[in-house]
């Protein structure tokens, strides 16, 4: 029984996908994600610039994003939720944070070491100092690298946030409560229905991350990085 037929699953999935239970919990779920995603963007960011002005500190922001992959939701979690107020979703946050970091990281770094030394030579033959070549070179440079780590880490905050919900105290509504909350009554058409609306929600925010992307930088398209 806990692998029902899939047309079990797709009259489920049919029957109580406009329930307001359902939308309500994918939002919750996705508003602690962005949260997450956003925090995730501005950490790999400043670690970048940080690495481009004192270079030997890049080893350890790659140690630090790979650390933060490798730390155990099942670790982590009740600490946080120690931390925090009962109803909070800062555990969602942080496992949400922590799920984009390291293709954020790279992305960032890769991106940011891909203008060639040509490049920056003629910046500084204008009289460019280290800020006018981050500006005018390295960001553009780092632009299809780094909007391929958007994209990988848009569905990863989802699933942190969805995984966070499993550990938070005090907080009833999200996918992981909805998973939990029919896992304990069997519902097992139920459970796969969520999931499956979990996965076409991750899908869609791949989706429209690659989208705006295109817009906002439709050049990078001939140079693989939306490929």
């Amino acid at each position: 029984g806990a692998v029902p037929p899939p047309r079990a699953v797709g009259e489920r999935l049919g029957r109580d996908i406009g329930a307001p239970g359902y939308w309500s919990g994918i939002a919750a779920t996705a508003g602690a994600a962005i949260t997450g995603y956003l925090i995730g963007i501005a950490i790999a960011v400043a670690l970048g610039i940080l690495v481009l002005m004192l270079p030997p500190l890049e080893g350890f922001a790659s140690k630090l994003a790979v650390v933060a992959a490798c730390v155990p939701a099942a670790a982590i979690s009740p600490i946080v939720v120690l931390l925090t107020p009962s109803g909070s979703r800062a555990v969602s946050v942080v496992l949400a944070v922590l799920a984009v970091e390291l293709p954020l990281v790279v992305g960032v770094l890769v991106g940011l070491r891909a203008a060639t030394p040509a490049q920056l030579d003629l910046v500084h033959a204008y009289g460019g100092g280290t800020w006018t070549a981050i500006r005018r070179v390295r960001v553009i440079s780092a632009i299809p690298a780094f909007l391929s780590a958007l994209r990988i880490g848009a569905p990863a905050a989802f699933l942190g946030a969805m995984t966070g919900e499993f550990f938070a105290v005090g907080v009833d509504t999200g996918a992981g409560r909805l998973l939990i909350s029919q896992q304990y009554s069997g519902d097992y058409p139920g459970m796969w229905a969520v999931a499956i609306l979990a996965t076409a929600v991750s899908a869609l925010g791949y989706g429209l991350i690659a989208i705006a992307a295109r817009w906002v930088a439709p050049w990078t398209t001939h140079l693989g990085g939306l490929r």
